[in-house]
C-alpha cells in the first residue's frame, strides 16, 4: 500500500473523496511500486482504485478525469517498494568521502533507474534486472542517465569493483536498438580512463548516436576523508589542459560526424586552466548543468539581461562569500560591478577545510568553513553579505547538516542574504 501524502483541493480526487492519510491498495487492480507504475496506471480517463483510510475501511473509488485535468494525488516519495541501492565499490565514490555526521541524504548509495528517469540522476546500470531492462525498453522510458565513465569493460570493473559493470556495452547497444536515449557521463581520473583511455570512450560513445544525447565529463573531486580508499589523486593542472585539448578534438569529430557537438567538459576544467569559457550557445540547452557544465556561460548570459546602474544614492559596500572556481566563474560580474559608483563589491573566497582545500566548488561549501569566514569580517564593514542559496538543500540544510535558521541565528549581527543567481544580487544592491 502506498500512503497518500497530500490531496490538492478541489481536484478530482478530492472531489471523490480521497484524503490525505488515506493508503492505496491498488490502481485498476494493479498494485504499483513506484511513480511510473502510478502514472501509467491513471492515463485513462477511468480511474479504479482501492483504498485503505486512516480507520482501516477499505473501499473502492471510481474517478472519471477530464482530459488534461490533475489527478491531485502526492506522495512524499517516488518509489513505494525500496530505493535499489548501489551495489558498486567506485575508486572514486564520493559518499565513501565523507566525515560523519553528514546530511542522511548524502549518505545514501542510491543506483535507481527510476529516478534517473524520473529526477535526471545518473545510474550506473550495474544492479538491473532483466525484467527491469524489459521494463524501461516497454515503456520506453527515456531518456536515461547514465554513469558510463570508460567503454572498456575490463576497466570499468576496475573502476567499479563490480563485475557487472562490463556490461556497459551491452546494455547501450540495447537501449540504441529500441529508441531509448541516454546521456552519459564520465568522472576523469588520472592513471585510469583519461589518455588513450579518454579517447577510446569518447570515440565508443559517439557511435551511439543519435540514441545518445550528451556525454559530459567532469574531474574526479577528492576530499580528505579517503582512509582506507583506493589510491587516487586529482587532475594536476596540465593533465585539465591536456584533457581539454582531447575533448575539444572530439568535439569537432562529433561536429563533423553528425553536424552538432554532444559532448562536453565540466567548467572546473576551463576554470582551473584560465581556458576561455564556451559560449551559451555551445551548451546546447545545457544538458548537463547539474553536473557542473555551463554554470559559467549561464551566468555570463544572464548578465546581458541585467541592468547595471552607474551609480548608488550612497556609498555601499558589499560582499560576496564563495569558494576558490566560484571567484573565477564571477570575474566578468565583478568587473561589471566596479563600475558602479559608490558600489564597493568584494569577493571573498572560503577555503573548504571540512572536505579539503582539494575541493574548490561552491556547492560542497559547508555552514562550518562559511561561518569562521564571515566572522571573520567586520560587522559594520559590509552593509549586505551574499552567500549562494546552491549551498542548502530543498530542506533549507548545509551539508554539515546545520538549519539555515540557526546558521542565521548564529550570525544575527550581520546583514545576510542567501542568492539564487546575480539578478537577485543586483536587486538587492539596487532596492536594498
Amino acid at each position: 500500500m502506498v500512503k497518500i501524502k497530500n490531496i490538492i483541493p478541489n481536484s478530482t480526487a478530492a472531489k471523490a473523496g480521497l484524503k490525505t492519510g488515506d493508503k492505496i491498495i491498488t490502481i485498476n487492480n494493479q498494485k504499483i511500486n513506484d511513480y511510473i507504475d502510478y502514472l501509467y496506471q491513471i492515463s485513462e480517463s477511468i480511474i479504479r482504485l482501492e483504498i485503505e483510510n486512516k480507520a482501516g475501511q477499505k473501499k473502492n473509488i471510481e474517478l472519471e478525469r477530464k482530459l488534461g485535468e490533475k489527478l491531485g494525488i502526492e506522495f512524499k516519495e517516488i518509489v513505494f517498494d525500496g530505493l535499489k541501492q548501489c551495489k558498486n565499490n567506485c575508486v572514486f565514490c564520493f559518499v565513501k568521502q565523507q566525515p560523519a555526521n553528514m546530511r542522511q541524504s548524502l549518505n545514501q548509495m542510491d543506483d535507481d533507474y527510476r529516478f534517473s528517469f524520473l529526477q535526471g540522476s545518473f545510474v550506473t546500470l550495474t544492479n538491473l534486472k532483466d525484467k527491469e531492462i524489459a521494463r524501461i525498453i516497454d515503456l520506453n522510458l527515456s531518456p536515461i542517465n547514465i554513469s558510463v565513465h570508460t567503454t572498456r569493460p575490463d576497466l570499468r570493473v576496475q573502476m567499479m569493483k563490480n563485475p557487472k559493470a562490463a556490461e556497459i556495452n551491452r546494455l547501450l547497444k540495447l537501449f540504441q536498438k529500441h529508441n531509448i536515449q541516454f546521456n552519459t557521463q564520465i568522472v576523469l581520473c588520472p592513471g585510469y580512463n583519461d589518455q588513450a583511455e579518454l579517447d577510446r570512450t569518447l570515440e565508443d560513445l559517439l557511435s551511439f548516436y543519435p540514441q545518445i544525447l550528451s556525454i559530459g565529463i567532469v574531474p574526479v573531486g577528492l576530499t580528505k576523508h579517503r582512509a582506507g580508499l583506493s589510491d587516487l589523486r586529482t587532475l594536476t593542472k596540465k593533465e585539465m589542459s591536456d584533457s581539454l585539448k582531447q575533448i575539444k578534438y572530439w568535439q569537432k569529430q562529433s561536429h563533423k560526424l553528425y553536424g552538432e557537438n554532444i559532448i562536453y567538459a565540466a567548467d572546473e576544467f576551463y576554470l582551473t586552466t584560465d581556458y576561455q569559457i564556451p559560449s551559451y550557445q555551445a551548451y546546447n540547452d545545457f544538458p548537463q548543468l547539474e553536473n557542473g557544465i555551463g554554470l559559467t556561460a549561464l551566468t555570463n548570459k544572464e548578465m546581458d539581461n541585467i541592468s547595471f546602474p552607474d551609480s548608488l544614492k550612497s556609498k555601499k559596500k558589499f560582499a560576496l562569500i564563495t569558494s576558490v572556481l566560484g571567484k573565477k566563474a564571477l570575474t566578468g560580474f565583478i568587473k561589471k560591478t566596479q563600475n558602479i559608483k559608490n558600489c564597493d563589491f568584494e569577493i571573498k573566497v572560503v577555503s573548504n577545510s571540512f572536505f579539503g582545500k582539494t575541493v574548490t566548488v561552491t556547492g560542497l561549501l559547508t555552514a562550518q568553513d562559511l561561518k569562521t569566514k564571515i566572522k571573520k569580517l567586520k560587522i559594520e564593514k559590509y552593509d549586505k553579505i551574499f552567500i549562494p542559496q546552491i549551498v542548502l538543500n530543498d530542506q533549507l540544510r548545509f551539508l554539515d547538516g546545520i538549519k539555515k535558521e540557526e546558521f542565521l541565528e548564529e550570525l544575527s549581527d550581520y546583514q545576510i542574504y542567501f542568492i539564487k543567481n546575480i539578478k537577485e544580487i543586483m536587486e538587492v544592491i539596487k532596492n536594498g
